[in-house]
């Protein structure tokens, strides 16, 4: 793998930021898009959710997903640059991701992120994303009081 020169890693990372913030805002369906090319695959069939192609049905998802969410919060760590090759990347990051329902009741996950992206001349944009779990929500097991 070639290096990840410094300017790239940051840009990279504040995309996956970007996507984050878009996502937390509850509403920002234009800055959601903003983060993926056109034809990018949103892939949530490892977590239970379908598999998106392109812009529209991302939008879709999040505009259902936004009607039913009353806050939302997501903190990443652990940026890794896992491909690179000047013009595209793969990079992986930790997520926690909490919300509250709008009917009652909230989630807590912990898992990745994982982007595939390029660089196109808006900067750089998702081609892929998918996301696994690194505790399923809900594990509950051996806990204690």
């Amino acid at each position: 793998m070639t290096a990840c020169p410094v300017e790239d890693r940051l840009a990279i990372q504040d995309l996956l930021v970007a996507y984050a913030h878009a996502v937390d805002s509850l509403n920002d369906l234009d800055g959601i898009c903003a983060v993926f090319t056109r034809d990018a695959v949103f892939d949530l069939s490892g977590i239970g959710f379908p598999k998106l192609e392109g812009h529209a049905e991302i939008r879709g998802f999040f505009e259902e997903t936004f009607a039913s969410m009353a806050a939302h919060a997501h903190y990443l760590t652990n940026f890794a640059i896992t491909a690179y090759d000047g013009d595209a990347a793969s990079v992986s990051a930790y997520v926690t991701g909490m919300g509250r329902y709008r009917a009652g009741g909230s989630i807590t996950v912990h898992g990745r992120y994982y982007f595939d992206v390029v660089r196109t001349g808006d900067g750089w944009k998702a081609t892929r994303y998918t996301m696994d779990f690194l505790i399923p929500p809900g594990s509950t097991e051996g806990a204690t009081e």
